[in-house]
């Protein structure tokens, strides 16, 4: 659940009514009152955490887990890189709730490298797009074959008074027209011909329905083409058994050499 989605309660209540078993709040501090709402309903609570600081007030407010994910994820990121985050929270953390982390994970000796520091498991998204079972349209799975990390790019905020929330995605077409958006919409501010409430409302909006039209539509050069810098780790499209085996025997080889 996203913590700034506008229903989010009225969410919860539905993941209440189907008795989910666990769930996961991102996109921000939960709000008052979301943590024990879920909490009421007997899930398990795994929250996100991009600071050390954020992650003991979660504790202490009842997560059952924390994900901590670095700025080489793809979609939504914070501005910290996956191993900084990864030395300075698991030390302090990992013992009082199980952690995974997320962020630029491509490979099993990444995986064994985090277990090794405390982390519980790591979350991947990326690497996934191509699994066979995955519904994504051809043209975005072929994006990502083609892809190199160089590719996933941080969305940029080029004026203050214009937030943006920065996403890693590939560079496209709307990638590049969202900078001359941002140009346009500062000069209309600027000539006093938009209201800067209706200014910053443009800029949120340009992205509105663009991971959808990417990810079904397959129009991969005028939506959101989400990828974290894994991207270029990904080859071609198999089975997702066939994805965990080649990580699961990746990791166990690096534990195993450690240990001789």
């Amino acid at each position: 659940l996203i913590t700034m989605h506008p229903d989010l309660f009225e969410l919860i209540a539905v993941c209440a009514k189907h008795k989910v078993g666990h769930v996961v709040l991102a996109g921000g501090l939960p709000p008052k009152g979301s943590i024990e709402a879920i909490k009421e309903t007997g899930a398990k609570l795994i929250a996100f955490s991009p600071a050390l600081a954020l992650a003991k007030k979660l504790i202490r407010s009842g997560v059952d887990a924390l994900v901590i994910e670095g700025m080489e994820a793809g979609g939504h990121i914070g501005p910290v890189s996956t191993s900084v985050l990864a030395q300075e929270m698991l030390p302090e953390i990992a013992e009082q709730v199980p952690v995974f982390v997320a962020g630029g994970i491509g490979r099993g000796e990444a995986i064994a490298g985090y277990l090794d520091m405390g982390a519980a498991g790591v979350q991947l998204g990326t690497l996934f797009v191509c699994a066979t079972e995955s519904i994504a349209h051809a043209n975005f799975k072929k994006a990502f074959i083609r892809a190199s990390a160089r590719d996933a790019i941080a969305s940029v905020q080029i004026d203050a008074r214009l937030p943006v929330i920065p996403v890693r995605a590939l560079k496209n077409a709307s990638s590049e027209l969202f900078t001359a958006k941002q140009r346009e919409v500062a000069g209309h501010l600027d000539g006093g011909r938009v209201e800067m409430a209706e200014a910053q409302l443009q800029i949120e909006h340009y992205w509105a329905g663009a991971l959808r039209r990417a990810v079904i539509d397959g129009d991969v050069e005028h939506g959101s083409v989400m990828a974290g810098q894994s991207v270029g780790m990904v080859k071609r499209e198999e089975p997702v058994a066939d994805i965990i085996g080649g990580l699961m025997t990746q990791a166990a080889a690096a534990l195993e050499a450690r240990a001789v």
